[in-house]
């Protein structure tokens, strides 16, 4: 028997009836409406990820260019986003523009979440009725899939979320079910049918043609018997036009052909720069966690997400055996799509994996089937289950705003009292405020990489009035003002930016800072976080390549600093000779020597003279560094901490024992590994309250370790952290003076990563600390 027949005797792809006026039909329907009206309650409230942002910027005016939206520009979409937008404005006129942009767009999320359910349900109807025609879908275990299939897919916590984000996932999904359901049908009008469904998917998300054009080329292959003339005249003149519809607008608006290449050429470069795509970092590491992204984390607990991909790979398996066709369909209608993603898109986007999803549950849900009677049990659990993750987490999502305009809100009520004379922002923050009403806020562009010399040049320019910024907290470059001055902080925070089927948005959280005149604030080439050392490295301007500068606000009496860094010592390095001047009047210089592996060292510095007098504002410090003897190259080294106060005001470091500051740049999070035993050096000596939050040292060690706070040769506190922890110690006046301004922390078991992750890193690891932080005990 052939794999696929000819048209007229078993036609399209050799099924035997339409698929959806099937057993079960009435239940889905059902499925789909409950869908929607589960999601109208809950659309999004606002706007969210930057895409969001730029679709709803693309309402008002379109502009690829300027990524409103975003290349490769969304035309159908957007088409769509204005026809509901123009009915949600005369439905609610008094609703604010931000609001109405996101329920004009989150409508058709849960419209199209409704309607790919009924799609693919035809689809799996279809791929159950390409069997054998001697198997009955009874006896092939997979009688049952369609249905259980559907209820899967609509229960799955990636689909169920996606029905009520303003974005163009699930309509693109929506269009491509159908598609493909048309497709599968056989007959000649649905194949033309299916070809200009395919074609206008592509204006709501151009992937949908890794999707659809496979299944298209084959249907026109099972239909060559029509003729050359009909195929042309017919399918592939609907796919034309479904293409030429959104296409010839697109290329219009955006300035003819050229104009439009240069603004995909520019997102094309952004996304080949990125170090998420397995295309341009292929190891096997990158590749457990794309497939990690793609077929577990959709489902939002780690344990449901194994599971169904287990009966997945089961439900595969079996369909190998019993119905071969089908197993080939699903490849070819969700495989190249797969490909594509795994290789060429960032998988920690854990929505681009939705397409994914129908192949997924169809196929789990053939493997539950083979459990017989117990198969409705079996699927039941599955869906249950799913459902438990999926249902909270849309609740939760529909009851609250975005962090960023919950904040952009607060600042405006803000403004009528003390307005500020700017607002800066992260990069990723840049968007919320340009879609934001507009109002007294006067928002300055920020730099990519770089903005918080936005402020540098308004402080160095002698502005003196407040000034706010809105922060990405993955960020860290803020860590190049005065500590002190960063103190006017308010978080907004976003229940559900933890949860996995929300990967990859951005941003997902916001704070806001109000900045008076900062006591001190640095330029380039600092590296106190890795973030800025990155850039200081990458932009060549870290203090082993040229001077470095910070800006010290001149104020009465003495004041004390603190400079720490690090030497990366290789073999024959010479010693590195560093100074410190304020007003080109040298203060301070020392020798940094060799050591193997790096060394680090840490200055307190006394200036009881305080600040020389002088007309600017501020009074410039420099570091300076070269090699001993100068004739040589100098050898990497990096300003890793710096502090200036008044000499009253309490200053730490990291002393010795602590390694290097490390740093996720995806999820944000920062830490320090201590060792056997680390020092926290304050100054002046005073009575201290010192936190520690920390990992549960159980992951690294089999039983808990004694931790232990001392100040003075006197254990102050002792701990025996099994698990997470969070632990505040005050440390006596006493102590602290008698020990010279050093706190110890000290624990009883090692890790060795290199004898155990079998690497070459000789540290030894005591505990990973996430946040320290060192404060005065006030009266």
């Amino acid at each position: 028997m052939k794999v696929f027949r000819s048209a007229r005797s078993d036609p399209g792809f050799g099924i035997r009836d339409s698929g959806f006026g099937t057993r079960g039909s009435g239940l889905v329907i059902g499925i789909a409406a409950l869908y929607f009206g589960a999601h109208l309650a809950f659309l999004a409230p606002s706007l969210e990820d930057i895409d969001s942002i730029n679709f709803a910027l693309g309402l008002r005016h379109f502009d690829v260019a300027h990524h409103q939206p975003h290349p490769p520009g969304y035309p159908v979409y957007i088409a769509l986003g204005r026809v509901s937008q123009a009915l949600v404005r005369a439905a609610a006129p008094s609703l604010e523009t931000i609001r109405v942009e996101a329920i004009a767009l989150a409508i058709w999320s849960a419209l199209g979440g409704a309607i790919a359910l009924l799609a693919a349900f035809s689809v799996f109807s279809s791929l159950e009725r390409a069997g054998p025609s001697s198997s009955a879908p009874s006896n092939t275990g997979f009688g049952s899939a369609a249905l259980w299939g559907t209820a899967l897919l609509a229960a799955a916590p990636l689909f169920w979320l996606a029905g009520s984000r303003p974005m163009s996932d699930m309509p693109g999904l929506a269009m491509v079910l159908v598609a493909q359901a048309l497709l599968l049908r056989g007959s000649r009008s649905c194949l033309v049918a299916g070809a200009l469904v395919a074609g206008l998917a592509a204006g709501v998300r151009v992937q949908t043609a890794c999707l659809t054009l496979p299944l298209l080329m084959l249907a026109i292959v099972q239909q060559r018997r029509a003729g050359v003339w009909w195929l042309v005249s017919r399918p592939v003149a609907a796919l034309a036009v479904g293409g030429l519809v959104w296409v010839v607008p697109l290329l219009g608006l955006s300035g003819g052909l050229d104009g439009y290449l240069r603004a995909l050429g520019s997102q094309s470069d952004e996304d080949f720069a990125s170090a998420g795509m397995l295309w341009t970092h292929p190891t096997p590491r990158r590749l457990m966690l794309s497939l990690w992204d793609t077929f577990v984390l959709p489902w939002d607990w780690n344990p449901l997400g194994v599971v169904v991909g287990l009966l997945a790979l089961a439900g595969a398996v079996a369909a190998l055996v019993s119905n071969r066709r089908a197993l080939l369909l699903v490849a070819l209608a969700f495989g190249p799509y797969v490909v594509f993603h795994l290789l060429f898109q960032e998988t920690f986007h854990v929505r681009y994996a939705m397409p994914a999803l129908p192949a997924m549950v169809w196929l789990a849900a053939g493997a539950a089937s083979l459990a017989g009677r117990l198969a409705p049990v079996v699927s039941g659990l599955v869906v249950a289950s799913a459902l438990t993750y999926a249902v909270p987490a849309g609740i939760a999502y529909g009851q609250e705003q975005h962090p960023a305009f919950r904040a952009i809100a607060a600042m405006r009520t803000s403004t009528g009292s003390a307005p500020p004379a700017a607002v800066y922002s992260h990069f990723a923050l840049r968007r919320p405020l340009q879609a934001a009403p507009p109002g007294s806020l006067r928002v300055v562009e920020p730099r990519p990489n770089a903005e918080w010399l936005g402020l540098v040049d308004y402080w160095r320019g002698g502005g003196r009035d407040q000034v706010w910024f809105l922060a990405d907290p993955r960020r860290t470059d803020l860590a190049l003002i005065d500590p002190q001055s960063r103190r006017a902080v308010a978080h907004f925070r976003w229940s559900v930016a933890a949860r996995p089927e929300l990967g990859g948005t951005r941003p997902s959280e916001a704070d806001w800072y109000r900045f008076d005149r900062p006591g001190w604030f640095a330029g380039e080439g600092w590296a106190l976080t890795p973030e800025t050392g990155g850039i200081a490295q990458s932009t060549g301007t870290g203090v082993d390549r040229r001077p470095i500068e910070a800006y010290v606000r001149r104020r009465s009496g003495p004041l004390h600093l603190l400079v720490g860094g690090r030497h990366f010592s290789a073999a024959g390095d010479p010693p590195v000779v560093l100074e410190l001047s304020i007003d080109g009047t040298a203060v301070v210089t020392w020798k940094v020597d060799p050591e193997p592996g790096g060394s680090n060292f840490l200055r307190f510095v006394d200036l009881s003279a305080g600040l020389p007098p002088g007309d600017e504002g501020y009074a410039r410090l420099t570091i300076t560094a070269h090699a001993e003897p100068a004739s040589r190259p100098t050898p990497p080294i990096a300003i890793r901490q710096f502090d200036i106060q008044s000499a009253g005001t309490l200053i730490y470091g990291f002393g010795e024992g602590w390694h290097e500051a490390e740093y996720d740049n995806v999820t944000g999070l920062g830490w320090r590994w201590t060792s056997g035993r680390s020092v926290l050096r304050v100054s002046p000596p005073q009575e201290v309250v010192v936190s520690l939050r920390g990992e549960s040292p159980l992951k690294y060690f089999d039983a808990a370790p004694t931790v232990r706070v001392s100040a003075g040769g006197r254990v102050v506190e002792e701990l025996h952290p099994g698990a997470d922890f969070q632990w505040l110690v005050t440390v006596p006046a006493d102590a602290v003076r008698s020990g010279g301004g050093a706190i110890a922390i000290e624990t009883d078991r090692i890790y060795l990563p290199g004898q155990a992750e079998g690497t070459a890193d000789p540290r030894r690891l005591g505990l990973r600390i996430f946040q320290v932080d060192v404060n005065p005990v006030t009266p």
